[in-house]
């Protein structure tokens, strides 16, 4: 009955010994893992930050090359100017400035929307426009 004991022991102690290894290495993976994680959160951040820096200074090559073409310089010129394509420069003129919501031009905008304004007869001049008055 000891030999039985003493091999259940051992089998016990091998067991726990086991699972600390098996322990040790999930932990080992999840470190790696949180570290990829932080590496990637951090690059997500700096990416936010750049592609915000890319409008806006897009948004400033615009300005300017409208302010170049209102001075009567063609894209073909600008573009030479500034050793771009002329299709590149065709295209960020287009760019809205930044802030600036871009509207439908009138062909974009739904048809059969019309609105009709129409006057409160208070509001002309009716009754309650009286007693506003004094």
């Amino acid at each position: 009955m000891t030999r039985k004991v003493t091999t259940r022991q051992a089998a016990l102690t091998r067991a726990r010994e086991r699972r600390r290894e098996l322990d040790r290495q999930r932990d080992e993976a999840d470190q790696r893992i949180e570290e990829a994680a932080a590496v990637v959160l951090v690059a997500l951040e700096d990416r936010a930050e750049t592609e915000q820096a890319l409008e806006a200074a897009t948004g400033k090559v615009a300005e300017a090359l409208r302010v170049l073409m209102a001075e009567d310089v063609s894209a073909e010129r600008a573009a030479a100017l500034l050793e771009l394509d002329v299709v590149e420069v065709r295209r960020l003129a287009k760019v809205a400035a930044p802030g600036l919501v871009e509207r439908p031009k009138s062909a974009e905008r739904p048809a059969g929307r019309a609105t009709a304004l129409t006057a409160l007869p208070d509001a002309v001049g009716g009754e309650g426009a009286s007693r506003r008055a004094g």
